[in-house]
C-alpha cells in the first residue's frame, strides 16, 4: 500500500479535465466528439494537449508521443481530473518512464478502465493516487445515459461518500459468505496478471479485489488467476468482488468448466467473503468503482452488498 494517499479534489461545475489518449484511438471520429460534446453539457471542460488521435499500429500514437502526453498532465496545475480516450492496448509499455514525482506533488483522479487499470495501479503504488475504474471519452460518453454516466458524476462530486455500489436491478450474489472491509484494489483481470512480477503492482495485502474481462474463455481465465495465485496475491486479500466477464464462450464441442466452476476452485478455498455479479465491466451500463478506497463487502447466504466507506475525492 502507498505511505499516503493522495486525493484529487471534487468536480465543481465548470471543471477543467485533462484528456488522454495512453492506450488506443478512439474507433471513431464521432464517437470522440460526441463524447467531448456530452461531457461539456454535464460541466467539465476538455483540456487537449494533441487535436488528434493518430493510430499507430494498435496504439494512439508511439510511445514518446503518449508518454509525452501523460506527462504533460501529470506535471500540470491545470486539471484535477485525467479521463482516457478508451482502453485497447498500450499502457503497460508507458509504466516504466512515468513521472511519479511529478503525480506524488500534483495528484489526479484518472478515470478510465480495461487497460487503463495498468496506469491506475502503478500511480496508486508509486504516488498514492485514487483512481476510478469508470466511463471513457469515446466509450461511454457519447451515450452518457444508456452508460450510467450519472453515477460516476456522483462519485466525483463527492455525492456518494457512502453506501452501496451494486446495481439495484442487478444484485450481487454470494459465492463465500462473511462480512469483512478494505481497500478496493482492481480492474481487469488480464492486466493485473501481466504485472505480476513487476515493480509496479502493488501490494493487495488486506484489499478487496474486484476483477472484470472480456474476450477470454474459462480456460484462460482459470490461467490468470491461476497467475495471481502463485505470485501470492489471492491468499492476502481480504474479500473479492467478481464483475463481469463477457464474452467468455468456449469454441463449440471442446470440454470446458463454467466461469463459475472456475471462480469456485479458486475463492471457495481461501475462507474470504466472495461475490459475484457485479454490474461492472465491459457492459454498456455499468457501475463505477474507485480504487484505492475504504469498502465493505457483505456476503450473506441470500444476497451481497458492497458498500463504498469513503469518498474518492476531497469535498
Amino acid at each position: 500500500m502507498p505511505h499516503l494517499l493522495r486525493k484529487a479534489k471534487a468536480f465543481i461545475s465548470p471543471a477543467p479535465i485533462g484528456i488522454i489518449a495512453p492506450a488506443s484511438a478512439p474507433r471513431t471520429v464521432e464517437s470522440l466528439e460526441m463524447g467531448l460534446t456530452n461531457l461539456i453539457k454535464a460541466g467539465f471542460s476538455p483540456i487537449q494537449f494533441r487535436p488528434t488521435y493518430e493510430a499507430e499500429g494498435f496504439l494512439a500514437g508511439t510511445d514518446a508521443v503518449r508518454l509525452s502526453e501523460f506527462n504533460h498532465f501529470l506535471r500540470s496545475d491545470e486539471v484535477d481530473t485525467l479521463i482516457a480516450v478508451r482502453g485497447g492496448y498500450g499502457c503497460l509499455r508507458l509504466l516504466d518512464h512515468i513521472d511519479y514525482e511529478a503525480a506524488r506533488n500534483h495528484p489526479k483522479l484518472l478515470v478510465g478502465y480495461s487497460d487503463i487499470t495498468a496506469l491506475q495501479l502503478a500511480l496508486f503504488k508509486h504516488a498514492g493516487w485514487v483512481g476510478i475504474s469508470g466511463p471513457m471519452v469515446a466509450v461511454e460518453w457519447p451515450d452518457p445515459e444508456g452508460s450510467n454516466c450519472a453515477q460516476f458524476l456522483r462519485l466525483v462530486s463527492g455525492q456518494d461518500v457512502t453506501g452501496p455500489l451494486d446495481a439495484p436491478e442487478f444484485p450481487l450474489s454470494t459465492l463465500n459468505s462473511g462480512r469483512t472491509r478494505g481497500t478496493l484494489l482492481g480492474g481487469n483481470l488480464s492486466l493485473i496478471a501481466k504485472m505480476c512480477g513487476s515493480k509496479h503492482l502493488p501490494d493487495f495485502t488486506g484489499s478487496l479485489l474486484f476483477l472484470e474481462e472480456i474476450g477470454e474463455s474459462p480456460y484462460r481465465v482459470d490461467g490468470l488467476l491461476a497467475q495471481l495465485k502463485l505470485a501470492g496475491i489471492l491468499d492476502r486479500l481480504n474479500g473479492v468482488v467478481l464483475g463481469g466477464f463477457t464474452e467468455a464462450e468456449s469454441s463449440p464441442g471442446r470440454p470446458t468448466w463454467s466461469l463459475e466452476q472456475v471462480f469456485e476452485s479458486y475463492f471457495a478455498e481461501l475462507g474470504i467473503p466472495v461475490a459475484i455479479g457485479l454490474r461492472y465491466g465491459h457492459f454498456p451500463a455499468k457501475i463505477a468503482l474507485p480504487i484505492g478506497v475504504e469498502a465493505e463487502l457483505i456476503c450473506s447466504s441470500h444476497s451481497a452488498t458492497l458498500n463504498l466507506l469513503e469518498s474518492p475525492v476531497i469535498s
